[in-house]
């Protein structure tokens, strides 16, 4: 299996703690709890509901933005992957303008940033798809980190491997990733592992705690 050339990193959860309380965006929204809250927007049609309910979305992101914190490695890793060569790009459900805002905060660049204005939002494979083909790349040289379900989906749609970021416990969706990386401090071995082994689903299996 080819070298890992390419990762496509979500943004909140996993590089990032923003402190985004989705419970609270739903029940601003009027939401019913764990319903997806880009696809519920999706549903409304254009009027003053969508607005109202955009601006919400809008206005919780921004605070985000405004206190996201590199969890601990990911600066190090991110270096790491920048003196390999690998090429490194975001895919959000967020907004572009709150994904800019927490990068800038921290000083932080990749060559792609593709949030939802830019594609159709996660699981859709579209966004890694479209960063796929701006790399040049096929699906066996890149590889999806993130902490959520859609994240896991949309490599698995596009043909990468997955892997779940998952510092605390193990969440129920854990059997679809590929791999489960615990701390960035792990995330250079991880690289090594994927380079070195034809690791398939079967190979991996999960990592305990």
């Amino acid at each position: 299996m080819p070298q890992v050339r390419g990762i496509v990193f979500d943004l909140d959860g996993t590089l990032v703690d923003s402190r985004l309380d989705f419970d609270a965006m739903r029940r601003d929204m009027g939401l019913a709890a764990g319903v997806p809250i880009l696809e519920a927007l999706a549903a409304i049609p254009p009027g003053p509901e969508y607005d109202r309910m955009y601006e919400i979305v809008h206005r919780h992101e921004l605070q985000g933005a405004d206190l996201a914190e590199p969890f601990a490695g990911v600066l190090d890793f991110l270096q790491h992957v920048n003196e390999l060569g690998i090429a490194s790009a975001i895919l959000t459900r967020n907004s572009r303008e709150s994904a800019l805002r927490t990068l800038n905060r921290w000083n932080l660049t990749f060559s792609q940033v593709i949030a939802r204005e830019d594609a159709p939002p996660k699981p859709d494979p579209a966004g890694v798809l479209l960063i796929a083909e701006r790399w040049g790349m096929g699906p066996d040289e890149m590889i999806v980190i993130g902490d959520y379900l859609f994240d896991l989906q949309a490599g698995r749609r596009a043909g990468m491997r997955s892997v779940l970021f998952a510092p605390d416990e193990l969440p129920d969706f854990v059997g679809e990733a590929d791999y489960v990386l615990r701390h960035f401090r792990d995330a250079a071995q991880l690289l090594k592992d994927l380079d070195k082994q034809d690791l398939s689903k079967q190979d991996l299996g999960k990592e305990a705690p």
